[in-house]
């Protein structure tokens, strides 16, 4: 079994890979691995998140300190800040309730190499460690020393006096700093999605249903909107007029010399246009962890991925929603003036539920239907498995979007019917 997918651990509590024993096997396998020194777990809001903790902080021994409920990004600067030895987030980030997840930051704060994460998986498999006393649950006012962190990472000189903001919470990891962070900038905050009762995190809200929210943007007249994910690492907004801004034109927004960090899965046309700009463009495998190794190789300033995760290289080690979109908002709240230009390429994304996941490229007949509507028109194509669920993404761009459906429609059922025989 493989416990780590693409942003760590992720499933039903109780069945695998999130079972009680790997909880506790993963916190043993972090002290092993990282050693002595505090350990500090944070966690969304989701009902299993308090029991998974326990048996986190079980297996870790020695100091551990539960920052509370607090985004993915408030663990990582806490950790980066102070000589914690690592840190544990509970989270399954825009999963529904009854999902969670384990995700681990070094002692830098950022998350763990591939190597780093292999070391750990087969620590948690060996089940060979030693003990360490345990000194007892620590308790931090993790939301607001991360609202001090977060502070110091706000562009030079930004105000948001006089400005309104539609904000969801997603109730999500989100609740209790995201309004205050805007607000302490002068910011009216018209917040939804801020009532989280353990079932319904994602419920209809947040980054992966940012309609909710354009809907809220209009009918409050606000100036822009801000919607999180689960455990607030990502952003989508929303311009004033109620129309969807997603990561690639976010990625736009931000882009600077000499260049932007981008994935597969961005689209065509922000390649186009940074090429336009005369910046360079350097695509990852999906992951923010792939993105974050480039960034800092290239030494570019921004990076991210078109769901809304961005990561700052003036930022913190993970991805901050928050953040993101202040940056953003640090160049001018009209977003709608700022991108009248941009005109992604159509695209259409099916997620095919599959039984297995067999190299795609054993796949003869999805290959030949690939390049068959490459030839009918599309643009780009592009086939991956979810690293964290039983599924394969079918991305299609095109010129039209009744073509780039058509075209997506067809590929999954090709890819469907050959992975299924």
């Amino acid at each position: 079994m493989t416990l780590f997918g693409t942003d760590g651990i992720r499933g039903r509590w109780g069945e695998p890979p999130l079972t009680a024993s790997i909880a506790l096997g993963l916190g043993q396998a972090v002290r092993a691995q990282f050693g002595p020194g505090p350990v500090f777990i944070g966690r969304d809001t989701r009902a299993s998140g308090l029991e998974i903790r326990d048996e986190v902080a079980g297996g870790l021994g020695g100091e551990v300190v539960d920052l509370g409920v607090v985004p993915t990004p408030a663990v990582s600067a806490l950790v980066e800040s102070t000589d914690a030895a690592a840190g544990i987030v509970i989270t399954a980030s825009h999963n529904p309730w009854h999902d969670n997840g384990l995700k681990v930051v070094g002692p830098e704060g950022g998350k763990l190499s591939l190597a780093a994460e292999t070391e750990l998986e087969e620590r948690v498999f060996a089940g060979r460690f030693l003990f360490s006393e345990t000194l007892g649950l620590g308790e931090m006012d993790g939301a607001s020393r991360y609202l001090e962190l977060l502070a110091a990472k706000v562009p030079t000189g930004l105000s948001l006096e006089g400005v309104t903001i539609a904000l969801d919470c997603a109730h999500g990891a989100g609740v209790h700093t995201a309004p205050r962070a805007l607000e302490a900038l002068g910011a009216k905050v018209h917040a939804i999605g801020v009532e989280p009762n353990g079932r319904n995190i994602n419920d209809g809200l947040g980054a992966v249903h940012p309609q909710v929210l354009a809907e809220h943007v209009v009918a409050t007249g606000s100036d822009v909107g801000i919607c999180l994910d689960g455990d607030a690492d990502r952003c989508i907004l929303v311009d004033r007029h109620g129309k969807v801004v997603d990561g690639d034109a976010l990625l736009l927004l931000l882009a600077g010399e000499p260049g932007v960090v981008g994935t597969v899965m961005c689209n065509a046309a922000l390649e186009r246009e940074l090429g336009r700009r005369g910046l360079g463009f350097v695509r990852t495998a999906v992951g923010d962890r792939n993105v974050s190794v480039v960034l800092e190789r290239n030494g570019w300033p921004v990076g991210g991925e078109p769901s809304g995760h961005v990561l700052l290289a003036s930022g913190f080690p993970t991805g901050d929603g928050v953040l993101t979109a202040l940056h953003v908002l640090a160049g001018g709240i009209e977003l709608a003036d700022r991108l009248s230009d941009w005109r992604p390429d159509p695209s259409a994304l099916v997620n095919v539920v599959v039984p297995d996941k067999p190299d795609i490229d054993s796949l003869a007949g999805l290959r030949a239907a690939k390049t068959r509507i490459l030839r009918q028109g599309a643009s780009r194509v592009l086939l991956r498995y979810s690293g964290t669920e039983p599924k394969l993404r079918v991305l299609v761009e095109a010129p039209d979007a009744d073509d780039a459906q058509r075209f997506a429609r067809s590929l999954a059922d090709v890819a469907l019917k050959d992975i299924s025989r």
